[in-house]
């Protein structure tokens, strides 16, 4: 359900994806809103990871607060981030609420504050609320789409390209972002985004 479960930047049609409007949608609805309200929260430190590799996935996450990453890790030990995820978006792995066995990991970058949706709620919200049934295929239309230009972006752009095109989707997380972070997303060195950088213009920590 989020696109990031998923890889990019946040879809612009995506209803539940938008933290404002995911608000007015559980307002208009008294029954849902406190559904949500009790769901738990999960308080996480910067380096807790809240979901690894292997592991049967039957729920799902909004960030509440914070920043999280989705990374792979390799037989060698080497990590290339899948996505990051801040405020408002949503985190897990699959197709919600179908469980599924996650093939990444899930780190908190920095102090967060996560709401856990587990499957069997919001089995129980479509079936109370079938508004929210075509909300949640938007949604996975959202990140299917997102997955794709994200493929694209992989096989068909330059380290540089890659690199602006990043710079422009992901500009909410300046700052909060160590460069390492952001070299192993874009699949290069971090000597090789210290030269991007350099011909951009840019130095010092990202």
């Amino acid at each position: 359900m989020n696109h990031n479960l998923s890889a990019q930047t946040p879809a612009v049609g995506c209803t539940l994806c938008q933290p404002s409007a995911l608000q007015q949608l559980l307002q208009s609805h008294a029954q849902a809103s406190a559904q949500w309200m009790a769901l738990p929260r999960l308080a996480l430190d910067g380096g807790q990871v809240l979901l690894r590799a292997g592991e049967r996935v039957e729920q799902c996450w909004w960030v509440e607060r914070g920043l999280l990453r989705s990374y792979y890790l390799d037989a060698q030990g080497r990590e290339s981030n899948r996505a990051f995820h801040c405020e408002g978006d949503w985190v897990g792995h699959g197709v919600p609420p179908v469980p599924a066995v996650s093939e990444h990991h899930v780190e908190a970058l920095e102090q967060s504050v996560v709401v856990a949706l587990p499957y069997a709620v919001l089995r129980t919200l479509l079936q109370d609320h079938p508004a929210l049934e075509p909300l949640l295929h938007e949604a996975h239309n959202s990140l299917f789409a997102a997955q794709a230009r994200r493929e694209a972006s992989l096989l068909g752009h330059s380290p540089a390209e890659r690199y602006q095109a990043f710079r422009a989707s992901h500009a909410h997380l300046e700052g909060r972002l160590p460069l390492h972070h952001v070299a192993r997303y874009l699949g290069v060195t971090n000597v090789s985004l210290s030269r991007i950088r350099a011909r951009l213009g840019l130095s010092g920590k990202g």
